[in-house]
């Protein structure tokens, strides 16, 4: 999937089989707004993907599905605040787990309950030995045991706003992040 700037979303297929890779549309669908973080859940076949200053829509994956967006979650300047950026998923069994999101309006990164897309919490990355996360585009999250710093998993987040430096990434134990909300 390609999130355009314009809110169009393009359902892409890569053909790997020739001297060079080709890739081909399957499928278009639009949402009104500018929309940029997007993520799919492979074992439910869902795509979610973030609109800047309206909230989060649920697509069906499957590119012979009707291009029908399901609203799961408003920008309400409280739970999620403008622009809603990057998303990222923490699986958990047959279709359970978190959506992550990042709320760039207020540098912090909100996370919903799956399978219904409840509000389970929100968190920022605080400065210690380096600064913070503000400005937040991009996030990803990899469960497993990544080492005793990650036992349980790897959320990475990019740092817009590193003066007079430039950009860079912070990492964070997924086990402090569900210790912190008090998820199970």
């Amino acid at each position: 999937f390609v999130v355009l700037k314009d809110g169009r979303i393009d359902q892409v297929a890569i053909d790997v089989s020739g001297a060079a890779p080709k890739v081909t549309t399957v499928r278009s669908m639009k949402l009104g707004t500018q929309s940029e973080g997007c993520v799919v859940d492979d074992r439910t076949g869902q795509l979610y993907v973030a609109e800047e200053d309206v909230g989060l829509w649920r697509f069906d994956a499957d590119p012979s599905a009707p291009v029908t967006a399901t609203p799961i979650a408003k920008v309400d300047g409280k739970t999620l605040v403008a622009d809603a950026e990057g998303l990222a998923l923490a699986p958990s069994g047959r279709n359970g787990g978190y959506l992550v999101v990042s709320s760039q309006g207020d540098n912090a990164y909100t996370l919903y309950r799956l399978p219904g897309v409840t509000y389970a919490g929100r968190f920022r990355i605080g400065g210690g030995a380096i600064d913070g996360t503000s400005d937040t585009d991009g996030i990803e999250l990899m469960l497993g045991n990544f080492g005793p710093a990650y036992p349980q998993g790897l959320f990475v987040a990019q740092d817009g706003d590193n003066a007079p430096a430039t950009q860079n990434f912070k990492y964070v134990s997924w086990a402090s992040v569900k210790q912190a909300l008090k998820l199970r």
